[in-house]
């Protein structure tokens, strides 16, 4: 439907909906003994394998399960790795679990701090999803071993999620970007929720920043919705982070600000029930805005749920080494006893530290999990985090009409990118919920504003654009417009990004990393394929018009070409 032209403000939001103490303490909920005993106890065991597990990929190359003291042979010769954030993303994972086996929820998991990477993968073995696309990593002693013993050395898994791990839709190795593609992810995926997880470094970035502005682009009748998790354990590699420093009542004002229900979890003897009860929380909260949207009676400037998670740095990890604090502290980030190889003081406190899961407790001996840690895991494999097959197989080839139809007469001149905006009309009308567009406020400028006859802007804080079915994302980010792009386009759908050519560069390097993304993707044998990302660069060097020399800077372009060519392609108009 054509987007109306705006006549009026928008109306402001319900003033019932934001009472003092949402303002001031966020959301409050009773959460003590929220869990059934079992249940918390399950969760609590699955954490505690998960940790144990990500803790000896970092150092262990033997005696995986402690069968013996840890000896200078057990330790890896060089260890790779960040602890600090993986206690973290365990808990989220364990917990979405949980949800995922009570209630049938359709989930993806997206995670900001990629280098946390042995976490999602412990949290992988534990499902059995590993073994479901790597056959030798099964749920057992010997998958178990190769899983840990190959972590960050040749022939295993790297030190950063990327498209080998199962569930990954995201890197991360370039931060600031997991927010941005988790909206991408949802749009035209009613069913699905995104779990996305922010590290505090990560949201000090650019494009983190304007990312929380996502939900303002989120129809609640045909996406589905994210749920952000801003991770709060205080410390960057060497130093405190921004929002590490900022009290519970700075977080709220300004996610409220923004246009969210902030809810803190920092309860920490009771941290369990407080997640639980958080997300379930957070997920009400996005069923009511859905089915308001979806029976025709949507709600004006919805707030969507937001959870900050306050833990600190390396939870279970080593508290005190060579008399310095490392849990809670900029030590914990990556490998907290990087001597251990050589130091007898620090193999003490890795037996220590590692004696302290109680491995034969949560293993048999075979290295099968115990019963109350299998019975978190979701049952049937399509509905595991890391078998989802929005993450690697759900391409839906675009529908494209015939070009010649639309050419330009012979013997007469028309502008290209007039033609090429009654294409892109042609494209919208027949693949109304698989194509997007996404636009850092350039379409009309790039003379691509045909569209505009069949649809309209998909802005829904504003009035003209609300409810309307717009396929047409415009956000002056151009981080924004890519990340979006990339999660649409990994969860099997297509997109296209107008750009001035002067303003693609600011996202090249997004564009390499994700080529990269791509081509260990094609090196898989289990991703299927999926459609490219398609850019359209304007007001280019060719063209010396009013914009002239600031509107123009081919480097884009040269990085494509430098990519290997079964990965890109440039084609050249005049």
């Amino acid at each position: 439907m054509p987007a109306q032209q705006i006549l009026q403000p928008n109306p402001p939001a319900d003033p019932s909906l934001l009472p003092d103490s949402i303002l001031e303490y966020g959301v409050q909920l009773n959460t003590k003994d929220y869990l059934p005993e079992d249940e918390l106890k399950a969760v609590q065991l699955f954490r505690k394998a998960a940790d144990y597990i990500a803790a000896a990929m970092i150092f262990l190359n033997d005696n995986v399960l402690l069968e013996n003291d840890i000896t200078h042979d057990h330790i890896k010769p060089r260890l790779l790795g960040h602890w600090g954030t993986c206690p973290g993303l365990v808990m989220i994972y364990a917990h979405l679990n949980r949800i995922i086996r009570k209630t049938g929820l359709d989930a993806l998991y997206v995670v900001g701090p990629g280098h946390g990477a042995p976490a999602i993968l412990s949290c992988l073995w534990l499902e059995d999803s590993l073994s479901t696309f790597l056959p030798e990593y099964t749920r057992d002693y010997a998958g178990l071993k190769k899983l840990i013993s190959r972590f960050s050395a040749p022939g295993g898994f790297p030190s950063h999620i990327n498209a080998e791990t199962p569930g990954a839709i995201h890197e991360g190795g370039e931060l600031g970007y997991a927010l941005s593609v988790s909206f991408g992810a949802v749009m035209d995926n009613p069913d699905l929720v995104v779990a996305c997880i922010v590290g505090d470094g990560e949201a000090e970035t650019g494009p983190t920043a304007t990312a929380w502005h996502g939900i303002k682009y989120i129809d609640p009748a045909e996406s589905g919705a994210v749920i952000p998790i801003l991770h709060v354990n205080g410390f960057k590699i060497s130093e405190r982070t921004i929002f590490g420093v900022m009290d519970d009542k700075e977080i709220i004002a300004l996610f409220t600000g923004y246009g969210y229900q902030v809810r803190i979890i920092s309860d920490l003897p009771n941290l369990d029930n407080d997640i639980a009860a958080s997300m379930e929380w957070a997920l009400a909260e996005v069923k009511k805005i859905q089915q308001a949207a979806r029976s025709g009676n949507p709600i004006v400037k919805p707030r969507w749920p937001m959870l900050v998670l306050r833990t600190p740095k390396g939870l279970s990890g080593p508290k005190i080494v060579h008399g310095e604090y490392v849990e809670g502290s900029f030590r914990a980030h990556q490998v907290p006893l990087p001597l251990s190889k050589t130091s007898a003081e620090e193999l003490h406190d890795l037996q220590v530290w590692l004696s302290s899961y109680k491995p034969q407790e949560l293993f048999s001996k075979e290295g099968v999990p115990n019963d109350a840690i299998l019975s978190v895991v979701p049952e049937v494999n399509a509905k595991k985090l890391g078998q989802r097959k929005e993450s690697y197989a759900a391409y839906v080839p675009l529908i494209t009409p015939e070009w010649k139809d639309l050419g330009v007469a012979k013997g007469t001149q028309e502008s290209c990118m007039k033609t090429v905006g009654k294409f892109l009309k042609e494209v919208v009308v027949q693949n109304p919920k698989t194509f997007r567009i996404f636009s850092p406020d350039e379409l009309v400028s790039n003379k691509l504003d045909a569209v505009f006859d069949v649809t309209g802007r998909d802005f829904q804080w504003d009035i003209a654009s609300r409810a309307q079915g717009g396929r047409v994302v415009e956000i002056l980010s151009e981080h924004t417009c890519q990340g979006m792009l990339q999660g649409y386009t990994l969860t099997g759908r297509t997109g296209l990004f107008p750009s001035y050519e002067a303003f693609l560069g600011i996202v090249h390097t997004m564009m390499v990393q994700y080529s990269k993304f791509t081509k260990m993707a094609v090196e898989t044998t289990w991703r299927q394929p999926c459609g490219s990302l398609n850019y359209i660069e304007t007001s280019t060097w060719t063209r010396q018009e009013h914009n002239g020399f600031s509107h123009q800077n081919p480097s884009f372009i040269g990085a494509v070409l430098n990519l290997k060519p079964r990965f890109a392609r440039v084609i050249m108009s005049t």
